[in-house]
Formats: structure tokens, C-alpha cells, sequence
């Protein structure tokens, strides 16, 4: 994760060093490179729906979602809309209600491969240990695509208020667990990179609202969390794998 935030920030400065010179107005948070589109950064909450498992239940907060990306606007006709298509890496976090619960992959054939949550012991974290923490991490990249509606098409990509609706598609980079915990009074942390038998692809809807670079949205993902058939099992009689589905929402700033 760290690794694909530092090469965003590159491509960000690379871009504003490239266009300082020639700023103009546009938004509320000052001068920008007369580029046309918006670099965004998205900050929200991540939440599960028609999750069915306990053990996978998450706290209320803690389960952030983070993207850096670009929209490139083009106006249709000379109308109040626009379409807008671009490129984002999503930074997803999903805290565990409790701390006492990560993922684990069952070992076997691809055909037979699932992922099951598992408790965090002693053979995990040693003796005298407590932990504090307990997550795991989804990193995507995305290409969204969505239709905007401007209250004024003088306004369109020009600060102007706009509600906007669309969709987008991601594919998964990595997975990541991640444990924190104390032992005789040291900070520790385990990490794990692994897929966990995350969906490979996701794609699903979202709505927004904005003006003058500011915004808030909200999005619904139509794919399980876990590929179909692979996720951690629920308590039926007959258990079956979770399929739960992420949705999100939070606000977003356009850095230019």
C-alpha cells in the first residue's frame, strides 16, 4: 500500500510541476494548473451489507476508504451535462469488531481453496501478548465512469454545482492482514500479504454531489467482497460462504 501511495504522490507532483506555470481560478481552495479534469482525494467509511457471518462483523469506525485519482470531464453538446471517465487506486481498510478475529486461507487445491476467519492465539502472537488491532486491506485500481448534471453549463467542470451518477469496474492489486499488538510492553505488528480469496474484480454504482472541488458521495459495490463461493462460512445448518457486499461513502477534494 505504501508503495503504490508514494508512486500517486509522484504522478501528482510530476503533473504540478509540469503546469505550476500556468495556474488559473477554478475552486474554492485556490489557483490551479489550467489542466483540464480533477486529480481528487476521496476520504469515507467502508461498510458490509448482507454480511451474515459475526466474526466478520467491523467496528463503526476504523474501516476507511482512501482513493487518489483523476476524472477528465467532456461536455455533451453544450448542454448542462457532462461524461466523465478516469482512472483511481482505491486503499481500503476493514477493522474487526473485537480484535480477536484474521483471515486465513483453508490449504488445498484452487478448487478447494476458501477463507476462514481465524482467532488470534498464542501461536500467532506468543504469551503475554494483547492485541490492540485487527484488519485487513483491499488496494484496487478502478476506472469510474459517470454522467454529471450542472445547475449552471456555464459551470460545467468549472466549479459549478452538479449531481452526478455512475459506475465503475476495479481490479484487485493485493490483500493485506494486519495485526497490532502489545507484548511486555512493546508495540508489535504483524503483516501478511495475501489475496485471501478477495474478488478479483469488483464493480458497482455510486452518486455524488459537489461544488467549487468540494463533494460527498456515496457507493454500492454489486460484487461479494470474496470471490463467490470462497468467503468465510456462516453458522447455518448447512453453511455456506458470506456474500456480503461493501458499500462506502465519505467526501472528496479536488487537488486541482
Amino acid at each position: 500500500m505504501k508503495k503504490l501511495f508514494v508512486i500517486a504522490i509522484i504522478l501528482f507532483t510530476t503533473v504540478i510541476s509540469m503546469h505550476a506555470q500556468n495556474m488559473q481560478e477554478k475552486n474554492t481552495f485556490g489557483p490551479r494548473p489550467n489542466l483540464k479534469g480533477d486529480l481528487t482525494l476521496s476520504f469515507g467509511l467502508n461498510m458490509l451489507y448482507n454480511n451474515d457471518v459475526e466474526a466478520l462483523n467491523l467496528r463503526t469506525f476504523g474501516n476507511n476508504d482512501f482513493k487518489i485519482g483523476y476524472m477528465y470531464p467532456i461536455q455533451i453538446s453544450n448542454s448542462n451535462f457532462s461524461f466523465n471517465a478516469g482512472i483511481n487506486l482505491s486503499f481500503d481498510k476493514y477493522a474487526f469488531d473485537g480484535d480477536s478475529t484474521t483471515l486465513a486461507i483453508v490449504s488445498g487445491s484452487d478448487e478447494l481453496r476458501n477463507v476462514r476467519l481465524q482467532s488470534i492465539g498464542t501461536d500467532i502472537v506468543g504469551e503475554n501478548s494483547i492485541v490492540e488491532k485487527s484488519k485487513f486491506e483491499t488496494n484496487y485500481v478502478n476506472i469510474p465512469i459517470e454522467f454529471r448534471y450542472y445547475l449552471n453549463k456555464d459551470k460545467v467542470d468549472n466549479g459549478g454545482f452538479f449531481v452526478a451518477a455512475g459506475g465503475s469496474i476495479g481490479y484487485l492489486i493485493n490483500g493485506k492482514t494486519k495485526i497490532v499488538y502489545n507484548q511486555n510492553e512493546q508495540t508489535k505488528k504483524i503483516k501478511r500479504k495475501e489475496n485471501f480469496e478477495l474478488n478479483q474484480f469488483r464493480y458497482g454504482a455510486h452518486i455524488k454531489v459537489g461544488i467549487s472541488g468540494f463533494g460527498a458521495y456515496f457507493q454500492y459495490d454489486f460484487s461479494e467482497l470474496f470471490n463467490p463461493g470462497r468467503g468465510p462460512l456462516n453458522n447455518a445448518e448447512e453453511p455456506i460462504a458470506t456474500q456480503a457486499t461493501p458499500f462506502r461513502f465519505g467526501l472528496s477534494f479536488n487537488l486541482f
